[in-house]
């Protein structure tokens, strides 16, 4: 008799394990693959990126180039795809150099989500957006530009490249919605820093001078907010202009150390590679396939939005005030 219920016992407890194995047995392996992911900026979402595959049953292989190397960035995609995994989520600096490899991993089953910059739609399913970030980014540009210095008054913008289609959409979609919503605020400037931040010190230091009424800078791109602190700062003009705009924290803290910041904003890079791999989760068991284009239920993300057939926004940035700026490494 205590031999039977021994066996009995001991096939109830590998009928268990098996149990268990099966209940944690992974439903596939999505790659979440970043160029120059030895950056902060991509390189702070890699946990976040494994969490989410595993609390939605995936292997995650986080990886990616040091540098944007397009070679070095195509030929690990080559591997993944000859790995066989189920699907990929791409950050790459290149719009056209990856996409007949993501094809040809499209044509093997592989789902292939894009996030952070967009490629050619060619070689991708669906772009894991955060927003129009040609228009509707300008809004909370607009914002910080009033969180700092109010809604009355004159400010000025310091953009990337005049030239650049993108960026002049955006400013002149953060004029006509300040014109709009804030009708005191006063544009007096529009100048360029051509991705140099040392420009940008200099871009700033002028518009100080030759606006003396000024009284905000705002960032068009990430990289501006700390070189115009620092103009802010060496000009005696902490508590009377404020940089603002958008910004890597990293750039913002000794501006907002300073006083020369007080509102700067960007979004949560982690927050968009959790939802790139959510999407690329649901592409993968097909629920993304008859999703209506408008709101859409998409497990932690409140403001899902399918923008359209292939784009898919989560609409969320991210406010960064001297209180919280220590929060964040990227």
């Amino acid at each position: 008799m205590k031999r039977l219920v021994s066996l009995v016992l001991v096939a109830l407890m590998a009928f268990a394990l098996v149990a268990s194995a099966q209940a944690e047995e992974s439903k596939g392996t999505i790659a979440v693959v970043c160029y120059a992911n030895s950056g902060p900026y991509f390189a702070c979402g890699e946990q976040t990126a494994i969490e989410t595959g595993k609390r939605l049953g995936y292997d995650v292989i986080w990886t990616g180039t040091p540098d944007p190397d397009g070679p070095g960035f195509i030929n690990i995609i080559t591997n993944l795809v000859e790995q066989g995994v189920d699907a990929m989520c791409i950050a790459s600096g290149d719009t056209e150099s990856v996409v007949p490899i993501l094809q040809e991993a499209m044509a093997k089953g592989i789902k292939v989500i894009t996030l952070d910059l967009d490629i050619n739609p060619a070689g991708r399913n669906f772009y894991a957006g955060l927003m129009e970030l040609d228009t509707e980014l300008g809004i909370p540009q607009v914002e910080s530009v009033v969180a700092s210095m109010g809604d009355t008054g004159e400010y000025a913008i310091i953009t990337g490249v005049l030239t650049n289609e993108f960026l002049a959409n955006r400013i002149e979609f953060c004029i006509n919605y300040a014109e709009e919503h804030y009708p005191n605020l006063k544009c007096v400037a529009v100048e360029s820093m051509e991705e140099d931040p040392e420009k940008c010190y200099s871009v700033a230091m002028n518009i100080l001078t030759v606006y003396p009424d000024v009284k905000a800078i705002m960032s068009n791109v990430s990289s501006g907010v700390g070189p115009i602190s620092r103009a802010i700062e060496d000009a005696g003009k902490i508590g009377e202009v404020f940089a603002c705009g958008q910004s890597m924290p990293s750039l913002a803290k000794p501006g907002m150390k300073s006083g020369a910041c007080i509102n700067a904003y960007l979004w949560d890079p982690a927050k968009w590679q959790e939802w790139a791999v959510t999407l690329a989760a649901y592409a993968v068991e097909g629920k993304l396939d008859d999703m209506p284009v408008g709101k859409v239920e998409i497990d932690g993300f409140p403001l899902a939005e399918r923008y359209s057939e292939d784009t898919f926004y989560y609409h969320e940035s991210f406010v960064f005030t001297p209180e919280n700026i220590d929060n964040f490494d990227f």
